[in-house]
């Protein structure tokens, strides 16, 4: 675009931070926003953790978080396009300095994406690029006002024809745009990519070895929330139940049952899960929980058993391979009256090494993936992701399937679950498992007269979530 900005003089580089004397009169939102972003880039964190870090204890109001936080997770998605858009409005896109760029993101976030009215972005974004950058200001707004006019061209072609430009319009990756409509087909992929741009809704588990759903139920109406029951698939999930208002977590009656252990904050996809995992599981002996990571699956797992037989597994063991990640699970189990008989740290792929030669009435793997079915919780996915990993990630769950199949009693069950969309970690997996030597022993068991339970990410629902139930032939 023609006559973009040149440096300034005295600032070296185009928009390099200066005295930070500048009176700030950006929001209080947006500048929490700013100074999140910028943490995140130093660290090469994930933006929840930084989230939770900076703008959660800020001294803000909780409507300033909500909006903070959703700036930020905004930008966190759409990061590519935005900084396309930033660097068609500079001659010299590398000579502007990433302070100053994590504040035009923000920004350019607003307009292109929120739709947001342009002199009130501009104005703000001049104010966010002097608050980090302070002889920045001529700089800032000529970008800005590019942006304006930019964004009625936005995005760049036809999206109903243009795949480039469909992907653009939802802030993904090209070929991440490219593969999902290989593998979903057309409408499908559309709808996963506009869903994975929404606030994702807030669904809650009820604790059955800390309290009653009537118990919880009626503190959640206490705190003026409405919770409704909740069904995936069209079959209900016990104990769950969907919020309104993330501000109800806020309310220290809430806040006592979460710290106590009687409330739990899970997508309902992952609770229908663990629902499905237990029911067909039964009454087991002995339960082997593979990629166990921080228990959230092993306290839904031990809840539904409770639910459905009066009492938890007795020999209910995890495996994970991080030992952060197993003491986190103990301390958690504790919190929330859940009984763990062993939690171990090992290699899921090697299992012989960790339990020996036990078996199991049901062995479940909770198994890494790349994650695409939780975009609207983790913003950091899109943009991370190399199309590489996806065949990495599928093969690593073949060993995992492999290993864990030497350790399932006859007539027991092999459940293997994601949190993704992609054929190669789903069905692929379980269909390569089940043609091997080691899967030669395994039936699929059908949910609802389906090979494979899977939900979709579609707007205003939950996450997508694949589970494949496995028999070995008695």
């Amino acid at each position: 675009m023609g006559g973009a900005p040149e440096k300034r003089r005295g600032t070296g580089r185009a928009g390099r931070p200066d005295r930070p004397n500048h009176a700030n009169r950006a929001t209080p939102a947006r500048t929490a926003a700013v100074g999140t972003l910028r943490r995140l880039r130093e660290r090469d964190g994930f933006a929840q953790d930084v989230i939770g870090a900076v703008i959660d204890p800020a001294p803000l109001s909780p409507e300033d978080k909500g909006f903070a936080t959703r700036l930020v997770l905004g930008v966190v998605s759409t990061r590519g396009v935005l900084d396309e858009l930033i660097d068609r409005c500079l001659n010299s896109p590398s000579d502007i300095d990433a302070t100053v760029r994590d504040a035009l993101q923000v920004s350019a976030y607003e307009l292109v994406f929120l739709r947001k009215a342009p002199h009130a972005a501009v104005d703000q974004g001049v104010e966010l690029v002097r608050s980090v950058a302070p002889r920045a200001g001529g700089l800032a707004n000529a970008v800005l006002r590019r942006l304006v006019k930019a964004r009625d061209a936005f995005p760049f072609g036809d999206p109903s024809r243009d795949l480039a430009a469909y992907a653009r319009l939802h802030g993904f990756p090209q070929w991440l745009a490219e593969m999902l409509v290989t593998d979903l087909g057309a409408p499908a992929a559309h709808a996963f990519m506009m869903a994975s741009n929404e606030p994702a809704p807030l669904f809650v588990a009820v604790n059955a070895a800390r309290a009653t759903d009537d118990e919880v139920l009626a503190v959640l109406r206490e705190a003026k929330e409405d919770p409704q029951p909740v069904a995936v698939d069209g079959t209900a999930v016990p104990g769950c139940f969907r919020l309104g208002n993330g501000a109800v977590l806020l309310d220290g009656r809430v806040r006592r049952l979460l710290n106590g252990g009687k409330l739990l904050v899970s997508d309902a996809a992952s609770q229908a899960v663990a629902a499905r995992v237990a029911a067909a599981a039964g009454a087991p002996e002995a339960f082997l929980e593979v990629g166990a990571g921080r228990g959230t699956k092993t306290i839904l797992l031990q809840s539904d058993f409770l639910r459905m037989n009066g009492a938890q597994a007795g020999t209910f063991c995890t495996v994970d391979s991080h030992q952060f990640k197993t003491g986190l699970l103990e301390r958690r189990a504790a919190d929330y009256g859940i009984r763990v008989a062993e939690a171990l740290t090992g290699d899921g792929t090697r299992l012989d090494g960790v339990v020996g030669s036990r078996q199991f009435s049901a062995v479940f793997i909770d198994a890494p993936c790349t994650g695409l079915g939780t975009l609207r919780r983790h913003a950091d996915i899109r943009w991370r992701l190399r199309q590489p990993l996806i065949a990495e990630h599928a093969q690593l769950d073949g060993r995992l399937l492999a290993s864990a199949a030497a350790h399932v009693a006859l007539g027991g069950l092999l459940a293997y679950a994601t949190c993704t969309v992609t054929p190669a970690e789903n069905e692929r997996a379980v269909e390569a498992f089940l043609a091997s030597e080691a899967g030669a022993a395994f039936a699929v068991e059908e949910q609802a007269g389906r090979p494979f339970f899977a939900t979709q990410l579609v707007p205003g629902g939950c996450d997508a979530h694949f589970l494949a139930l496995l028999r070995r032939k008695g």
